[in-house]
């Protein structure tokens, strides 16, 4: 039987050690079905075939961010974009000049560094009911009126880190983690199904314009099931998807037991069968869980009040066979669960996210570990010297900033992404972020700085391995899932500089073109026929 589809004449790089390389690739019913020669693979084709002529152009193997939120994103990352601005001057004018939903004003992406006070926010906004979540989704701003109209007049308890800021009791509008954001924003306007369900299916195709053909997703419920069945039954699914349960401390043991009956849930292009917790919050608000204070005497405590009933809910999880995916960003956080990963080993990876700051034995401890390190290039954006997050570790820790080279070196698969939306997910951006370690700016800690090769493969060949799938992803290869991405640049031969300029001309995922931009050449700019 013929394919459906053949490329020919690309520059292919296969990540496969028999075939390094080849010129053309042909696949059906989501298969590759041949890979070598323009000449050979011809020959797996006929009238039915489509052929697409790379002229020139590269083709690499899917490329997969290890850690993201398209579809929690989607809903969180509403309203202005203010991730652009760079001071607080900046932040109120965008702030000042946008325009409410439905009441209500909703912005995201807000800098640390960059952010003005709750007060200040509602006099931008003439002192309208305003929703600010800071750029890592942990923290948030609302003007005095949104707390008005949520009535948080306090102090609150949670059965989790989250914490309604106070000063001598009255609400200063921070608010720490999802706890004490939705206290407010049940007051709020909610996204309708429509225009929420269309923000999903916009999002998807966002992604495969950026060449991604799949995604380890870091958050979902069971109605994140649904949603799925509901897009690939109307073939709007785009993206190879890996779906977590994700777990809360407040979770009932009948509940937990309720996610652990969706353990098989899958469908063509998703799966489940992973289980995500929070160990701990994030360094720049003071909620990550390190092993000796911040310099603001903060940061000492996991997101589970009791972390011994964590490591039970994991053991459990790893018991039904479960894959477990903890956001470890402290080195406390980091150490217990890896610890608790030991104790839970059930021949699945279970993986550690984030690991902004380790000490050396701890590296040591994980390369030899065989769990996975997720970590995210970009957001290297968010670490300066003179910045919130570098002055709350102090530079001892901030030295260790984000050990990408040194896990490596100690036999550690890497498995990167982009946390979107905390920040940017185009993956060539990953990929210049990882050898150049700086997204803009100046590099942060160089020496952990990654090669072409091996970043690559963060996005390629390491996300198969965590997936336990290396046997049909990652490579390009007969026998393969046909998940491709064609650039106009190699990036193992371009320069990291240039990788972010680096043209999307291709994005095929299960054998079907999702994405189908512009090819540029050395002679001329022209929409593939």
């Amino acid at each position: 039987m013929a394919a459906e589809i053949a490329i020919i004449n690309a520059r292919v790089r296969t990540l496969d050690p028999a075939q390094p390389f080849a010129d053309a690739v042909a696949m059906r019913d989501g298969t590759i079905v041949a890979v070598g020669d323009t000449a050979s693979v011809r020959e797996h084709c006929d009238a039915r075939t489509e052929v697409l002529d790379a002229r020139g152009n590269a083709l690499i193997p899917g490329l997969v961010d290890s850690h993201l939120h398209p579809f929690w994103g989607a809903e969180l990352a509403r309203g202005t974009d203010l991730s652009r601005c760079r001071t607080r001057e900046e932040v109120l004018a965008a702030l000042a000049a946008s325009e409410p939903q439905r009441g209500w004003l909703f912005a995201w992406g807000l800098d640390y560094d960059a952010a003005p006070t709750p007060a200040e926010i509602g006099e931008a906004v003439g002192g309208a009911a305003a929703f600010v979540r800071l750029s890592d989704m942990h923290t948030a701003l609302a003007s005095p009126r949104a707390l008005r109209l949520a009535q948080v007049t306090g102090p609150h308890a949670f059965g989790d880190s989250s914490e309604v800021v106070c000063v001598d009791g009255v609400p200063t509008g921070e608010l720490h983690e999802t706890g004490a954001q939705d206290l407010v924003l049940r007051a709020a306007p909610g996204l309708r199904w429509p225009e929420q369900r269309a923000r999903h299916v916009e999002q998807l195709q966002r992604l495969n314009a950026l060449g991604l053909t799949g995604a380890h997703v870091m958050d979902g419920e069971p109605a994140t099931h649904d949603l799925l069945r509901d897009l690939e039954g109307t073939e709007e699914l785009t993206l190879r998807l890996r779906v977590p349960q994700w777990l809360t401390p407040d979770m009932s043991d009948e509940a937990l037991a309720a996610r652990i009956a969706l353990r098989d849930a899958r469908g063509r292009l998703w799966c489940g069968g992973v289980a995500k917790f929070f160990a701990d919050g994030v360094i720049d608000a003071g909620t990550a869980w390190l092993e000796a204070p911040d310099t603001q005497g903060e940061s000492t405590a996991s997101f589970w009040p009791d972390p011994e009933r964590m490591a039970r809910v994991m053991e459990r999880f790893a018991a039904a066979g479960f894959q477990l995916a903890t956001h470890t960003i402290g080195d406390a956080a980091a150490r217990f669960t890896l610890n608790t990963y030991l104790r839970a080993r059930n021949g699945t990876r279970h993986r550690l996210e984030h690991l902004e700051t380790l000490p050396d034995d701890l590296v040591a401890a994980i390369g030899a570990s065989g769990v996975t390190a997720s970590m995210q290039p970009v957001h290297l954006a968010a670490v300066k010297t003179d910045g919130n997050w570098s002055t709350r570790l102090g530079p001892e820790r901030a030295a260790r900033a984000f050990r990408m080279r040194d896990l490596i070196d100690a036999g550690a698969v890497l498995a990167l992404g982009s946390d979107w939306p905390v920040a940017d997910a185009d993956p060539r951006l990953g990929l210049t972020a990882a050898q150049l370690r700086r997204v803009d700016g100046e590099p942060v800690v160089p020496a952990q700085a990654l090669t072409a090769h091996e970043a690559l493969a963060g996005y390629t060949l390491a996300p198969a391995h965590a997936a336990g799938e290396e046997g049909v992803a990652g490579r390009i290869r007969v026998g393969m899932r046909a998940d491709l991405t064609g650039l106009a640049l190699d990036p193992v031969d371009a320069p990291a500089a240039e990788l972010p300029e680096n043209p999307v001309w291709l994005t095929v995922v299960d054998g079907r073109v999702v994405h189908q931009g512009v090819v540029v050449d050395r002679v001329n700019v022209s929409v593939l026929a």
